[in-house]
């Protein structure tokens, strides 16, 4: 009777038993397909790039269309974004060195985008607004 009862908990137990799960492989984490480590493909510069945006301080998100995926990629494609602070929150870029800060930016844009590039966005901003519907017609 004892060799039943331990044949039953034997199929049991073993009706139960899952096996290990399959490791990640090493080519997940690395850059390219090679898995050579001596190799030139696996080095820092072939690394996916990573953009480095300008950014233009805000005290207030007036006429920014802060939060609307559609103003914040016409931003990034003319190489800013739009930064919104408070005044009185500790940390904030305030006076002269966020005037500085925004005049090198808007100099920048004027020299690489146009002398008309606020002309520009403020008509994709209008495009992506009634897009969006926060305009109508």
């Amino acid at each position: 009777m004892l060799r039943v009862i331990v044949l039953l908990v034997a199929i049991c137990t073993a009706g139960m038993a899952y096996g290990q799960k399959k490791k990640d492989s090493i080519k997940d984490y690395l850059p390219t397909d090679n898995v050579d480590v001596r190799s030139e493909d696996n080095k820092r510069k072939n690394s996916p790039k990573r953009k480095r945006y300008r950014q233009i301080i805000k005290n207030n998100t007036k006429n920014i269309l802060y939060g609307n995926p559609c103003a914040v990629e016409a931003t990034r494609k003319m190489g800013f974004e739009y930064v919104v602070q408070s005044k009185k929150a500790p940390g904030s870029i305030r006076g002269i060195r966020k005037f500085w800060n925004n005049f090198k930016v808007k100099t920048r844009l004027l020299f690489l985008r146009s002398p008309f590039w606020k002309a520009v966005l403020k008509s994709k901003f209008r495009k992506c607004r009634i897009k969006s519907g926060d305009k109508v017609g």
